[in-house]
């Protein structure tokens, strides 16, 4: 009778080998997709706002009047964009991703805050807004990321819904 025998050998080994350096790789590949959607965000973010539209959307006429009594919130009229808001959009490294905002106190204005509110009725349709531009961004990763992400979410408190 002959027989025909299978040896595991080397093969195996390579194998083996080469699946555990992927299941070392599995987070370094999820965490390198968040940093490049945290990218797109910061990039999105900070486009150049349209120019100014007349007349001006004033949220109220208590900010209008503020406005023109302290010659432009103190600081004068604007003439000309500095880009300071622009420039400030950050994507901070965390324990589990990243975070990406703005530090200055009136960027929530300017482009609203994650939760969709803020954005001043002047900057409305003129700069991106943050929340429409991180649906957007988080609507192109993986489903799988797009669960893990909306868990975390809510249990950061955020009434997260998926799409």
């Amino acid at each position: 009778m002959a027989w025909l025998s299978w040896e595991v050998g080397k093969g195996a080994k390579i194998v083996r080998q080469g699946l555990e350096h992927l299941r070392r790789k599995i987070p370094e590949i999820g965490r390198k997709r968040l940093y490049d959607a945290a990218l797109e965000l910061r990039r999105r973010m900070a486009t150049e706002g349209k120019p100014v539209r007349y007349p001006i959307q004033w949220d109220s006429t208590k900010q209008r009047k503020a406005f023109f009594a302290t010659d432009g919130f103190g600081k004068g009229i604007p003439t000309k964009r500095t880009g300071t808001y622009r420039k400030n959009w950050k994507v901070i490294p965390t324990q589990d991703g990243y975070d990406v905002g703005n530090p200055l106190a009136h960027a929530k204005y300017i482009g609203g805050t994650g939760r969709g509110g803020s954005q001043s009725n002047i900057h409305k349709g003129r700069w991106p807004n943050f929340k429409r531009q991180a649906e957007i961004v988080f609507n192109k990763l993986p489903k799988t990321v797009q669960r893990n992400l909306i868990q975390i979410a809510r249990q950061a408190g955020f009434r997260a819904k998926e799409s």
